[in-house]
């Protein structure tokens, strides 16, 4: 009786048991483990080192492209913007001693170039010296003969950045370490004197060649009528040039014009002295009739060129009867 008592207690803990579990029974979920990740889309690109450079650097800070412009005449040359430049360096952390850097030229910086190479003999550079504690100096270019450069169409001189002494642990930038200066020449003279007076010589036209742009009634410029059909340029580009039969010594020039609206105010003039034309400047008048262009100097003269001819008002197609020489 005793048996059948113990086993009628397990039967009921067995079904006691049963009942919770079918309360609290998850749901079993399938899985496909054949599944596995593409290789062509899910990647991971871990470099075997990670590049790190702890070294200072040494730059350039600035313009890496200096345009100038210069003017000469043949034995005096001016630079518009100045002889004296500066350039600023700078280290990217302080040091504790002192770091002395230079520009200097660089010739492989030439490649794709056609101007010449500004000459040793025409500046001078001054060394920078970042002092300890600081991370910036300044370099210097001097041009101090300017009146060597007088080759057109200029000159060009590329510089690089340098250590005079090395120092360790700093390296110069691969970006911000170079310098080109170019340098545009014109020649020209400044020998046209600013007054209208009437200029003393013999007065001729002929022997001289005159040709334009703007052929029509070209020879009424040298006809000997200072009243009759005037010659005028279509437009400003047009030009016109007057060529000796030989070198000859010129006092200046006298321009008969109209007095209307129509009458000559400015044009630019260009003298060939020998080696092709130079830039005499702008002439400006504003007189009616009768216009004297002299030279402050005489000039040995292969032929004269005028263009960008407008009327006083700045219009085109000033009227003009005669053009005489006075040698």
């Amino acid at each position: 009786m005793k048996k059948i008592i113990q086993l009628l207690y397990l039967l009921s803990a067995v079904a006691l048991f049963s009942a919770c579990s079918d309360d609290n029974q998850g749901e079993v979920v399938s899985q496909d483990l054949a599944y596995q990740l593409d290789a062509n889309y899910v990647f991971v690109d871990i470099p075997e080192e990670f590049p790190f450079d702890p070294s200072n650097i040494l730059y350039l800070e600035g313009k890496t492209v200096m345009k100038l412009n210069a003017k000469s005449d043949g034995s005096k040359t001016t630079i518009t913007e100045g002889t004296e430049f500066t350039f600023n360096v700078k280290l990217k952390k302080a040091l504790d001693q002192d770091v002395k850097v230079r520009l200097r030229k660089d010739l492989d910086l030439l490649e794709g170039h056609t101007l010449a190479e500004l000459p040793d003999e025409a500046f001078e550079l001054a060394d920078a010296i970042i002092t300890a504690g600081s991370r910036e100096g300044t370099i210097t270019l001097n041009i101090t003969n300017p009146d060597v450069l007088n080759k057109l169409p200029g000159y060009v001189l590329p510089l690089c950045l340098d250590f005079v002494d090395a120092v360790s642990g700093v390296k110069i930038s691969g970006q911000y370490y170079n310098v080109l200066i170019e340098m545009s020449l014109r020649l020209e003279k400044d020998n046209i004197d600013p007054s209208n007076d009437e200029i003393e010589g013999e007065y001729f036209n002929n022997n001289v060649l005159f040709e334009s742009s703007k052929t029509n009634r070209l020879e009424c410029l040298y006809d000997g009528n200072r009243s009759g059909t005037t010659w005028y340029p279509g437009k400003k580009s047009d030009y016109l040039t007057m060529t000796f039969s030989e070198p000859t010594r010129i006092l200046g020039v006298r321009i008969d014009v109209v007095t209307n609206s129509y009458k000559l105010g400015s044009m630019n003039v260009y003298v060939d002295e020998g080696s092709g034309f130079i830039s005499y400047g702008k002439f400006v008048r504003n007189n009616n009739g009768v216009i004297y262009m002299k030279f402050k100097e005489p000039v040995n003269m292969h032929a004269l060129k005028f263009d960008e001819m407008l009327t006083t008002s700045g219009g085109t197609g000033p009227d003009i009867y005669e053009i005489t020489f006075i040698k």
